[in-house]
Formats: structure tokens, C-alpha cells, sequence
């Protein structure tokens, strides 16, 4: 799932080409029945009922909120899109194409959307085209999903603080407000939890997952299941620094492409090939004068890559 650093790289990337530009319409080949009722493009009610509010209006800029990509239109309004496990936003021509799909197993004839440039568009990941903006300068800003399992909805008021999906988001960790006083806080909130799974709680901290938890406990020597009230001042200082400076490093690298996650052009970002121990297995520990091996295991339902030998429990 795209985590703080990619869904920050998107909306950054989308900031410096999307303003001005008018949303002339709106395809989507979502529709799911679990979702009829809901507010969710995927009932097509309410799909018709998003274009015909998006339609004519000028994009104003494109802001992130936890893992949320907001692009702030006329109105006020705002597209809500979060991209969950395979989701990302492109930019670029695209055109109307027949296609083929797989469906109970038996392949179908389907319309959708391709992409009418060459070079990374053109890549296999960017290639499930679920919802698409046509733009008035000629270009779309298309949706891929590969599981079908992102979120787009419209928030009419402005008042995004309220709506329900944002409210309740925990504190931004790359702000200034988030402060060792406020970690410190959020950590007492859950003493003897699992520290892995409480930096991925989005309701005490938005925007870090799999990756960036793992990355941040690798360097603070932190073990993934370690508790809270475990850890000294001097310890919780080092993690928040230390989380701090992996999404930070991960927006200048433009987000992580383990998985499906690509920036707006088509193209990978590049921190996976900076990774000290996410998905690294058995393999020898990077960490100086260390002579451990990258250990995985579940930990509340989450996989993490740890030490065995530098991030030992306490108790």
C-alpha cells in the first residue's frame, strides 16, 4: 500500500501539473454491489452524481492527508482518492481500447483506457485503468488499480477536517507539531501494545506502514514487538528521528516500487533499492559491527523484517 512518502510524491507531482486545468468528464468501470449505498464511486448511483458535480470545474491543487491524495476543485469541493494496496495516479495521453480481462476464470472482451504515449506509461503495472479524467488540455489523470480496492469519493463542503474519513487520523509524523512531547503521548496511549502495529495505527499516527515501520526500528535498534513502556526517553527520541528521516528519505526518493506504487509519469521511485531490511529475508544485517540476519515473522497481522541480533526484545 502506498504509504506517506508515495502518496506525498503523488500529490506534490500532481500540484505542479494539475491547477487551472478543467475536468472535462469521467469514465469509471468500477461497480461493486458491496459498495451500493455507500460513498463510493463504485455504486454507480453515486458515481453519476460525482461526475455530474466534478464535470466543468477547474482543478485548484492537490494536497495530502494521511495516505489520502485531495484534489481541491470549484465549489469548494474536494476528490478524495486513497489508492490502498495497488492504486496509483498517472498523468499523461491515454486513448479508448478494447481489452481483455479475466473474469470466473473465462476471459472477456471489455472497453477501458490504454495509454496513447510511449515509455513508462507503457509499463504492466500502470496498466489497470479503473477511473479516468479527461482534461481540457488534452490530457487525463487516470486511476490504476490493480485489486480493484481504492477509494475515490467527493467531499462537497470543503470542510475536509470533518468528513469521516479524515477526522480521525492521527498527527502527520514529517510535521514540526510532531514532537517528542507528542510521541511520547501517543506511545502511553497503548504501554504494553506491540510498537510495530501502534506506528501503523492510523488513528494515532497517520501514514506509516509496512515499510517505513520496519526501516525505522531497523535503525533505532528497536525489536517490532517491543512495548512502549519498555522503551527510555532517550530511546523514543531516537525513533522519532529516526522515522522522521526514512520519510523524509522516501519523499526524495520519490516513494518505494517494491510492489505496484509508480509517481505520476509512469516511472518507479526509487527508495526500495535503499532498504535496510524490509524485505531482506536471511540476508546478512547492514548495520555495522552487527553480524545478524534479517528475521520475518507476523506481528498483529503484519509481516516485519527485524535483526535477530541488534533488535532484541527487553523483556
Amino acid at each position: 500500500m502506498p504509504e506517506l512518502p508515495e502518496v506525498t510524491t503523488t500529490a506534490k507531482k500532481l500540484n505542479e501539473i494539475l491547477p487551472g486545468l478543467e475536468i472535462v468528464s469521467v469514465w469509471t468501470n468500477y461497480n461493486s454491489k458491496y459498495f451500493y449505498g455507500k460513498e463510493n464511486i463504485k455504486d454507480p448511483k453515486y458515481f453519476l452524481n460525482f461526475k455530474k458535480e466534478v464535470v466543468g470545474k477547474k482543478i485548484k491543487s492537490s494536497d495530502r492527508i494521511g495516505k489520502n491524495v485531495l484534489l481541491n476543485i470549484e465549489g469548494p469541493k474536494t476528490i478524495l482518492i486513497h489508492m490502498k494496496m495497488t492504486g496509483h495516479l498517472l498523468y499523461g495521453k491515454y486513448k479508448r481500447a478494447n481489452l481483455e480481462e479475466m473474469s470466473n476464470g473465462i476471459r472477456e472482451k471489455v472497453f477501458g483506457w490504454v495509454a496513447d504515449e510511449s515509455g513508462p506509461l507503457q509499463d504492466k503495472f500502470n496498466g489497470y485503468i479503473r477511473l479516468v479524467f479527461e482534461l481540457s488540455n488534452g490530457k487525463f489523470l487516470v486511476l490504476s488499480d490493480a485489486r480493484r480496492f481504492a477509494k475515490v469519493c467527493l467531499i462537497k463542503d470543503g470542510k475536509i477536517n470533518n468528513h469521516k474519513d479524515l477526522k480521525n487520523l492521527g498527527p502527520d509524523p514529517t510535521t514540526k507539531k510532531f514532537d517528542k512531547k507528542t510521541f511520547t503521548k501517543i506511545l502511553n496511549k497503548k504501554p504494553d501494545g506491540r510498537i510495530k502495529n501502534i506506528l501503523m495505527e492510523q488513528e494515532l499516527i497517520s501514514g506509516i506502514g509496512n515499510i517505513y515501520s520496519d526501516e525505522a526500528l531497523w535503525l533505532t535498534g528497536i525489536h517490532p514487538e517491543e512495548k512502549p513502556e519498555n522503551l527510555t526517553a532517550e530511546k523514543i527520541g531516537a525513533l522519532l528521528k529516526n522515522i522522521k528521516n526514512v520519510l523524509n528519505k522516501g519523499i526524495d526518493f520519490g516513494g518505494d516500487s517494491t510492489s505496484d506504487y509508480r509517481q505520476p509519469d509512469g516511472t518507479p521511485g526509487n527508495f526500495q533499492k535503499h532498504h535496510k531490511v524490509y524485505r531482506r529475508k536471511e540476508e546478512k544485517c547492514l548495520k555495522k559491527g552487527c553480524d545478524g540476519t534479517i528475521a520475518r515473522k507476523v506481528v498483529g497481522g503484519r509481516s516485519a523484517h527485524f535483526c535477530d541480533t541488534h533488535q532484541k526484545l527487553i523483556s
